[in-house]
């Protein structure tokens, strides 16, 4: 798993696997095998956005996903999961140490998160049900800084059926939301 920071691993406290671990599990989540999936899945959320808590760890991990997607790569469901989860999760001031400083990991997920935006949509045609399902559930909350989300929810709604064109329809009326209040309900 490529990283496009050097991250200062001693700074994420709360990291119970070693650095080389994460970048293991993070190579499984958006592996072939969809149990090994699911199993990284459940261990990363365990260390970047427990129960809705935000974790230093969340910033490498945005990283390495983003960084995939960026190039090309689709991310797996599970991988788009964990983004939504990260995104979901709130802890004020949690910091991420890089080799040359330090990000606000609740600021850095976001930004890389909306950066990916384009090529996350790119993948979510309706052709992996269970991936498009879960980019309807990461970018309701994206709605207010990105024009692109309520577009390709309108788009969806209005060229895909049954229920795909159901759970587009929810997550547009939720971003429609968000562009209106500034928040999720």
């Amino acid at each position: 798993m490529i990283f496009s920071r050097t991250w200062d691993w001693d700074s994420l406290e709360t990291l119970s696997v070693p650095a080389a671990g994460l970048a293991a599990h993070l190579e499984r989540l958006v592996g072939q095998d969809p149990d090994e999936r699911s199993r990284a899945g459940r261990l990363l959320y365990c260390e970047v956005a427990n129960q809705g808590h935000l974790y230093s760890a969340a910033a490498p991990c945005v990283d390495a996903l983003t960084g995939l997607a960026r190039a090309g790569t689709p991310l797996t469901p599970q991988a788009v999961s964990l983004l939504e989860s990260i995104l979901n999760a709130r802890n004020a001031g949690v910091r991420a140490g890089l080799e040359d400083g330090s990000v606000d990991v609740t600021d850095y997920c976001r930004s890389e998160i909306l950066a990916a935006l384009p090529q996350l949509l790119s993948h979510a045609d309706g052709s992996d049900a269970e991936y498009f399902r879960e980019v309807c559930y990461l970018i309701p909350q994206l709605a207010d800084s990105s024009d692109e989300v309520v577009g390709f929810l309108r788009e969806s709604v209005a060229t895909l059926g049954g229920e795909l064109r159901k759970v587009a329809a929810d997550a547009l009326e939720e971003a429609e939301e968000v562009v209106e209040e500034g928040h999720m309900p």
